[in-house]
């Protein structure tokens, strides 16, 4: 649009010079285009501060109307080059208004104080300043021909033009010259310049007369402000811009140039013999020097901030590259994992897709450690860490959260396939062993999975809880595999969570019971020898509880102490009230950590009356015995020695069985169930079976079959010598007030 209006101003142009006769009309044709222009531009693309484009718009108006009334006084009332006269005042009205529309892009434009564009401008309009002076307002006030008056108008020309000329620098400082807009409005200010200096010199040395060559500075000055309102870049003219560096070639050349004026006209006005304005020229020069020395403090000035800016911000990447680095493995670190978790989940709910996590745990990196040394354990870290940065995918996060845990973040648009395809193969990457030190090191990673739809809500904070609930369900399905979070996992944490609160209340509110399953001998007539006292929680809500849903919780807080400290005194009472031939207590390894067990126990037989070969306490192979410590296997002694029978639990599930009996003085062996079952169907159970019940004989160790509940199974474990039995083919674990009516109908024998 803009070159569309200039062709058009162009024809006119043409039609102006090539006909004199129109000079009137054309004039005011060309005049009033460029404030239309101007005006359809405001509307069109309405910038921020139309007010600005409004003065301009003013400014030409008047311009156009002072050519107006000038070419009425020549051409209408007949008048010489008529000076001063209305024409006059009106043109210059139009410098106020044309440099405040400009002054206040200015503001607009460079909003902050910028005391080096300030005096980039002021250099320039000194320059431009002397020249006029010397070569226009000098001549002009040394004419003795033109009264006070003409002179005072003369001279107020060239100082609108400084003025304009002064406002058009400082907006070129105030942000470059970016845009065709801001290039159209200099050059309308050159042009609106040349053609008053070209007026004023013909004024001085000829005779003025429209339709002359001056006059196409004006033209330019219409055409080109139009041509900027018109142009989509005019909006930016009243938008707040950045600051440019101070170096750029651009600026420092016109500024070279005004600072060379001075000197110039010094030896021009030199060659010609006639120093009349040496004051003046002396002045100019010394200011242009204190102003160039201001300006270059002020470039030395700003260099040093942009050297400060630039080192401050090398000192915030590499803070920030530590604050989200993990130091020992180069990896991200948690603070790295949730601001990308956080983003992720963001743009995850923006789109509808997923966010995606894995974390991982090395299962025996405590070993590890306790065994090899915390270097050895630093190496596995890092080894661990090349691995996993290696097998994930591009775009996948590892980080490192702390210890021997990591986490894996997976990029935008993974799904769940994807997590667990990853999870998959970093559990087989990092089950590969790790040569460190030399050696071999087996390291085996339990993997949680999970994604941002797998729970409530879609923060950072419940993606990393349900991954990690995920992880403890793989940890409890025997490490060294991953597991994917479900509903399920977060319904079960919620209910230990509960449950964990209320065993602190279930002691001091009665809430435990024991029941009692009976313990039946094999050879001859049925006969019940004893019972295992096995607790149960009376829950306010659940209902009655087994030792499945709550003893695991009990050892992993530190309450099994207390609850097993209840059980055994309240089983060593009820077997003295009730007369039971025996009791069987199952007792925690963690009941020995703190020592006192033994006088515990020698105080609840005290206290009850109760023999101490009427006590048998059952321990646990596959918990105790790996993790037993010298303390314990000592107290194990000193009940034996007391006359407490031992029995060991679950036999056959642990991996070093025939070592403890040789070691460790045991009167009983409780065969675990997963044995029982399928003697009958299976001959290598039996087999197995035999020879323990074999083994046990020749060592003077008592066998007791868990689990039965069939006659099958009953017949085969007494035809191969087991000397007792107990389950369900006999009775569940019943109450105490129960115990003589079940004992009643077992030794009357009927199947």
């Amino acid at each position: 649009m803009a070159l569309r209006f200039a062709a058009f101003m162009a024809l006119w142009t043409v039609f102006y010079y090539s006909v004199p006769s129109w000079h009137l009309l054309t004039w005011t044709v060309i005049g009033l285009g460029g404030v239309g222009a101007v005006l359809f531009g405001v509307r069109r693309y309405r910038p921020q501060a139309p007010t600005a484009w409004f003065l301009l718009a003013g400014a030409m108006v008047t311009l156009v109307s002072g050519d107006t009334s000038y070419n009425l006084l020549t051409d209408v009332f007949g008048q010489t080059e008529p000076f001063p006269s209305i024409a006059d005042a009106i043109y210059l009205t139009t410098y106020p208004l044309a440099a405040g529309g400009v002054l206040v892009m200015v503001r607009r434009r460079s909003p902050m104080r910028d005391r080096a564009a300030l005096i980039d401008a002021i250099i320039l309009t000194t320059a431009a300043a002397l020249l006029l002076w010397v070569y226009i307002i000098t001549p002009t006030v040394a004419d003795q021909d033109n009264s006070w008056f003409a002179n005072a108008v003369s001279i107020a020309y060239p100082l609108g033009d400084v003025m304009l000329l002064a406002v058009a620098a400082r907006l070129t400082t105030a942000g470059g010259l970016r845009g065709p807009a801001i290039r159209l409005l200099l050059v309308g200010v050159l042009g609106l310049t040349a053609s008053d200096v070209a007026y004023a010199l013909v004024r001085l040395y000829g005779t003025w007369h429209v339709g002359s060559a001056a006059d196409l500075g004006w033209v330019v000055f219409y055409v080109s402000w139009g041509a900027a309102a018109l142009s989509p870049s005019m909006t930016s003219l009243t938008e707040p811009v950045p600051r440019t560096r101070r170096s750029t070639k651009w600026r420092v050349l016109p500024l070279a140039a005004a600072a060379l004026v001075a000197p110039t006209v010094l030896m021009i006005e030199s060659l010609e013999a006639n120093l009349r304005d040496g004051p003046v020229i002396a002045v100019v020069s010394a200011v242009m020097f204190l102003l160039v020395l201001w300006r270059l403090a002020l470039a030395s000035q700003e260099t040093r901030e942009q050297d400060n800016r630039a080192h401050t911000r090398a000192m915030v990447r590499e803070l920030k590259h530590r604050a989200y680095r993990d130091p020992l493995t180069g990896l991200g670190n948690r603070l790295r994992f949730q601001e990308r978790a956080e983003r992720a989940l963001s743009r995850a709910w923006d789109c509808g897709g997923v966010a995606a996590m894995l974390l991982i745990d090395l299962d025996n990196f405590k070993e590890v450690n306790d065994t090899q040394g915390h270097r050895t354990g630093d190496e596995l870290l890092k080894a661990a860490a090349q691995r996993l940065a290696g097998a994930v995918r591009p775009g996948d996060l590892p980080v490192r959260l702390g210890g021997d845990e990591f986490a894996v973040l997976l990029s935008d648009g993974a799904t769940e396939q994807a997590a667990v395809t990853l999870a998959e193969r970093l559990v087989d990457v990092l089950a590969e062993p790790f040569r460190l030190s030399g050696a071999p090191v087996p390291v085996r990673a339990s993997i949680g999975v999970a994604t941002s739809p797998g729970g409530v809500g879609g923060t950072e904070e419940v993606l990393f809880r349900n991954a990690d609930l995920a992880l403890y369900a793989a940890k409890a399905d025997g490490k060294g595999t991953w597991r994917l979070f479900e509903h399920g996992l977060y319904d079960a944490a919620l209910q230990r969570m509960a449950l964990r609160t209320g065993l602190d209340r279930a002691l001091a509110n009665g809430e435990f019971e024991l029941h009692y399953q009976p313990i039946v001998e094999l050879q001859g007539p049925p006969r019940v020898a004893g019972y295992e006292a096995l607790v149960r929680w009376r829950h306010p809500q659940l209902g009655l509880l087994s030792p499945a849903a709550f003893v695991p919780l009990a050892e992993e807080t530190g309450q099994i102490g207390p609850i097993g400290t209840w059980i055994l005194r309240t089983a060593v009472a009820d077997a003295a009230s009730a007369g039971f031939g025996y009791v069987s207590v199952n007792v925690s390894a963690s009941q020995f950590s703190g020592g006192g067990f033994v006088e515990t126990v020698r105080g609840a037989l005290s206290d009850a009356g109760l023999s101490p070969d009427r006590l048998v306490v059952e321990i646990t192979e596959t918990v105790f015995l790996h993790e037993a410590s010298a303390d314990a296997l000592a107290d194990l002694e000193t009940l034996s020695l007391l006359g407490v029978r031992i029995a060991i639990d679950d036999f056959g599930t642990g991996y070093s069985s025939i070592g403890y009996l040789r070691d460790v003085q045991f009167d009983l062996i409780k065969a675990d169930k997963t044995f029982v079952d399928r003697i009958v169907d299976l001959a290598e159970h039996e087999r197995l079976l035999r020879g323990i019940v074999h083994v046990a004989g020749t060592m003077g160790i008592t066998v007791v079959a868990e689990g039965v509940e069939t006659v099958a199974q009953r017949d085969l474990l007494r035809d191969m010598g087991c000397a007792y039995a107990q389950g369900f083919l006999y009775s569940p674990a019943v109450p105490l007030g129960q115990t003589g009516e079940v004992r009643a109908v077992i030794e009357k024998g009927d199947d």
